[in-house]
């Protein structure tokens, strides 16, 4: 299935946080990343164990069933190895379903493609947090930073409500870029 939001979109953040995840060290994966009271190695967990839940959701697993993973150890021996397991098999079942089904996420329920748009979220920001965590600049290409800010602010807004996302800061001046206004906009 070619599917913009998949074929470009969720490309541009799988880089994103591939790269803010290439740049952790042993020496930074226990250092605090920029997601209050995780580490970099508890945040980068729960990304990878996110493209399990989300692949699991959009396969209609009993809730139970979903929320189980968030317990589990989803490290493995190489991060980007362990990310990629999950998220390969989230794209295949993203590429092969009705993303206008509902699914059962802990928020309510939502359409496949609002699960697709938060994956692209929790990718791209949280690759700003761990890039906080490592000290490094947050990757985030330009067209991407401009499809959130402009197209998936109310949908932080309603992740925020739902306890997923800090207040949004005060809006930035106009010349702010698209970056910025993400970061203020989820409360970074």
């Amino acid at each position: 299935m070619d599917d913009p939001l998949i074929d470009n979109y969720l490309d541009q953040a799988e880089v994103c946080w591939v790269t803010a995840l290439r740049r952790v060290s042993k020496a930074n994966l226990h250092s605090p990343s920029g997601c209050r009271e995780w580490t970099n190695e508890q945040l980068i967990n729960h990304l990878i164990g996110g493209g399990l839940r989300y692949q699991k959701l959009l396969a209609q697993a009993p809730p139970a069933e979903v929320e189980a993973t968030r317990g589990q150890d989803h490290l493995g021996e190489n991060l980007v190895a362990s990310f990629w397991t999950h998220e390969r098999a989230f794209r295949r079942i993203a590429g092969e379903s009705d993303l206008d089904r509902e699914v059962h996420h802990r928020i309510g329920l939502i359409s496949g493609h609002q699960l697709v748009n938060m994956r692209i979220l929790e990718l791209a920001l949280h690759a700003a947090d761990l890039s906080i965590g490592t000290g490094d600049v947050w990757p985030i290409d330009d067209d991407l930073a401009e499809y959130i800010s402009t197209h998936l602010g109310e949908l932080i807004a309603d992740l925020g409500s739902a306890g997923g996302y800090a207040a949004p800061r005060p809006e930035p001046d106009a010349g702010a870029s698209h970056a910025q206004r993400v970061l203020n906009i989820s409360g970074r």
